[in-house]
């Protein structure tokens, strides 16, 4: 039988996000499946986060990793992309490039240390979230996806360095009903990115 770790922020620890009656990733995947499920993952978490606290908690035998993080990281950098001081492109482009280059380390942190342990590792990619028609994040919600897209290009590149897996959320997470609010998974999000888990669980 599979032991699976999860580990990140919201992305599946989304409880508190769903329904009364609805499920949370990690119900999804224990509906669907007979395999062990350690959810080490917290709402709000960031890569910080997991370096100071989610790693401290890894089980000691675990067949699979799922690591989903950085969603909070760029969440921080929200005032950025809502300052309306006149910049050139390149001044843009290069606050981009500094404010994620903490990011970036980090999270080449927590893959190195996780490729180490004895067991497979999947890595999440951040989705663009749900956010052109909600009031606070409509202004944003273009030029965020220029961040999410430079963070996810950390994601693959540090994926590839450690030979390790991707799980593309971007193709997921497609439509309005996948989220809960502008930027939270929805219970028919969290079932998609369930299976999208364990189709890699069975497929490793």
């Amino acid at each position: 039988m599979s032991a699976v770790c999860l580990l990140g922020d919201s992305i599946i620890d989304n409880k508190v996000y769903v329904g009364k009656n609805e499920l949370s990733v990690k119900e999804h995947l224990e509906a669907m499946s007979e395999s062990m499920f350690n959810q080490i993952a917290v709402d709000g978490h960031t890569t910080q986060d997991v370096l100071n606290f989610q790693l401290n908690q890894l089980p000691k035998i675990s067949t699979h990793k799922v690591l989903s993080i950085g969603g909070n990281d760029l969440l921080q950098q929200i005032s950025f992309l809502k300052n309306k001081d006149a910049l050139t492109t390149k001044e843009v482009m290069e606050q981009a490039v500094c404010k994620l280059a903490p990011i970036k380390k980090r999270y080449r942190t927590i893959v190195e240390k996780l490729s180490q342990e004895n067991s497979k590792l999947l890595l999440c990619t951040v989705y663009e979230g749900n956010l052109t028609d909600d009031l606070f994040y409509r202004d944003i919600a273009f030029a965020s996806q220029a961040m999410v897209s430079m963070l996810n290009d950390v994601i693959f590149s540090t994926a590839a360095t450690f030979n390790v897996d991707v799980l593309e959320l971007r193709n997921i997470f497609t439509k309005p009903e996948d989220y809960a609010n502008p930027i939270e998974p929805s219970h028919i999000g969290g079932k998609k990115l369930a299976k999208g888990i364990l189709g890699w669980v069975r497929s490793v």
